[in-house]
């Protein structure tokens, strides 16, 4: 009885947790996002410091006894095929899903130009329909990397459903973010700059209450970019008003933000990070 409302207080506080005030997003304003950053996203992708970070993760997988060749792998939140690319080329029979046309016309570019057999599905894991679309018990690995399409306890039950033998999940523990995000929170929104995330601990808690003992890694990064201020500060505008509408003249006190920061039209950020994946078996 203890477990069963052990996992229940669990759940009741998942829910509650990503539920709150600005984590709150619809499928539109969530696509549209993505959307606006997957230019950004599929160049990261060629940076040395991303493709170390995709070794790790398949590595981590080979660790936890998984060979991609002639497995059939769903990539929840794919983006521009982060995962799914090199998984493909190594092999694997992977369905790619994401609910940003942006993202996945990146993934279909990289597709078409090395005549890979991703299948790819343009969907909303907050409301995907499994049986629908054939994917019950189907694949040999489950990924879940990074993805906001995992918000609650129902989106990671239907993660596991999907599986035969593996998951793989990763997500923030926590997240200094870039000065200008604190700034703007505490100096033109008037909010908490507090930003402590724990995407990892709630499904980890979950398994653990139900029996699994998953395979973890934790890792620590600290990420330096330099972007176009303009580029910046309207995705910075999007990102932090998610869920909300901000007025003109909130949007022009954060693009003058960015603007009085950047040299030469450059802005710097820098993120400290802490971040967990975890593999188990169903």
């Amino acid at each position: 009885m203890q477990q069963k409302d052990n996992i229940a207080n669990l759940i009741d506080c998942w829910n509650k947790a990503s539920g709150s005030g600005l984590n709150v997003l619809d499928e539109g304003r969530m696509a549209n996002v993505w959307n606006k950053r997957s230019g950004s996203f599929a160049r990261n992708m060629e940076k040395s410091s991303r493709q170390r970070r995709t070794d790790e993760i398949l590595a981590f997988l080979a660790e936890c006894g998984f060979e991609p060749d002639g497995a059939r792998i769903l990539d929840i939140g794919c983006g521009p095929g982060t995962l799914s690319l090199p998984l493909s080329k190594l092999g694997a029979d992977v369905t790619a899903l994401d609910i940003s046309s942006g993202m996945l016309d990146r993934l279909k570019d990289a597709v078409k130009q090395e005549s890979l057999p991703i299948d790819i599905i343009e969907c909303s894991w907050w409301t995907a329909d499994i049986d629908e679309l054939g994917f019950r018990n189907e694949f040999d690995l489950v990924i879940a990397s990074m993805t906001p399409g995992i918000k609650n306890v129902e989106n990671f039950d239907r993660m596991m459903a999907c599986s035969k033998k593996l998951c793989y999940y990763s997500n923030f523990l926590r997240r200094e973010e870039d000065k200008a995000y604190r700034d703007i929170r505490s100096s033109i929104l008037g909010e908490s700059a507090e930003n402590n995330m724990n995407g990892l601990s709630f499904p980890f808690m979950y398994l653990y209450l139900s029996g699994y003992r998953p395979s973890v890694r934790i890792n620590h990064s600290i990420l330096k970019e330099e972007n176009n201020w303009q580029e910046t500060a309207e995705w910075a505008i999007d990102f932090i008003g998610r869920g909300r509408d901000f007025d003109d003249g909130t949007k022009q006190k954060i693009m003058d933000y960015y603007q009085n920061a950047s040299v030469d039209g450059i802005y710097s950020s820098e993120s400290d990070s802490y971040t967990g994946m975890m593999v188990w078996e169903v």
